[in-house]
């Protein structure tokens, strides 16, 4: 990868300042994948959902008893309305800093990394992703944190692209659903009223599943339903979608070899959040 293609910055003397090196090897958020992190669409010099990101990072840190100062909080807000970049992903990396094992968090530094990203087209979102349900369970309690511990998450895509998915659909122990690999879940359930419209739900966050920026726009934009779910449910689903930074909101267009009945559902929902990625802050 090109400098051009790649940059980096830390969190130094009040300021975000570029990286003269690399992230020091006494650091726990190496040694240890002790440190927490988020992921942030940058489009046409957009930073997309900066403040969910940042309020999502602050919860993570405070779960993980990480330190996220207010100062930190603005220079990134600084950061953000002066730093104009290319399409690509921009990551912010909270880490435990220097220190042995257990030892409390004195001072949390800050990495930021972006690297230039092919967002999905409108042909690749019409032909849509293809989902494989696993048959090994995740750890429910951690699966949503976004932390230096993603081999599980790896492993897990790995797997579904090893039999020919895009994506997979993870179960916890109790054989429900969290989300999936690397994003959270869409699931459109048909109404229990004979001539209501379409139910939106996603599993609960209480249970495991992603705490994500992007599905926090869902929210916003549509009533959305945390309910629990099985695999058998998945075949009753009248439509599915993937989401998470990149991807946006990616159609589902099969999962576990069945086409969902009512792909239109996934495809009008990924159409209004590419509307919204190509406006303009004020035009919201």
């Amino acid at each position: 990868m090109s400098r051009g293609e790649f940059r980096a910055w830390h969190w130094k003397g009040e300021k975000i300042l570029p990286c003269s090196g690399n992230i020091p090897l006494a650091d726990r958020g190496f040694r240890y994948g002790e440190h927490v992190f988020e992921s942030i669409a940058t489009r046409e010099g957009k930073f997309l959902l900066a403040d969910e990101h940042l309020a999502l990072l602050e919860e993570a840190a405070r779960r993980q008893e990480l330190k996220f100062s207010r100062g930190l909080a603005a220079g990134l807000r600084r950061f953000f309305s002066k730093m104009k970049l290319e399409d690509g992903m921009l990551r912010i990396y909270l880490t435990a800093g220097p220190g042995a094992p257990g030892e409390p968090v004195k001072k949390s530094p800050c990495y930021l990394t972006w690297e230039a990203v092919r967002f999905p087209t409108q042909v690749e979102l019409i032909k849509g992703f293809s989902l494989r349900s696993l048959k090994k369970p995740a750890e429910g309690a951690t699966w949503g944190e976004k932390s230096g511990n993603y081999a599980a998450h790896l492993h897990a895509l790995r797997e579904a692209r090893g039999l020919g998915a895009d994506e997979a659909v993870v179960f916890d122990t109790q054989g429900r659903i969290l989300s999936c690999a690397m994003g959270n879940l869409l699931i459109w359930m048909k109404s229990p009223r004979p001539s209501g419209s379409p139910v939106l739900c996603t599993p609960p966050a209480s249970m495991g599943a992603r705490r994500g920026a992007l599905l926090s726009w869902v929210t916003r934009h549509t009533r959305v339903e945390e309910r629990e779910f099985r695999k058998k449910d998945l075949e009753r689903a009248l439509a599915l979608a993937v989401t998470n930074s990149r991807l946006g909101v990616m159609p589902v267009a099969q999962c576990d070899g069945k086409e969902p009945p009512n792909f239109s559902l996934s495809i009008n929902l990924a159409r209004e959040y590419l509307r919204y990625a190509s406006t303009t802050p004020g035009e919201r």
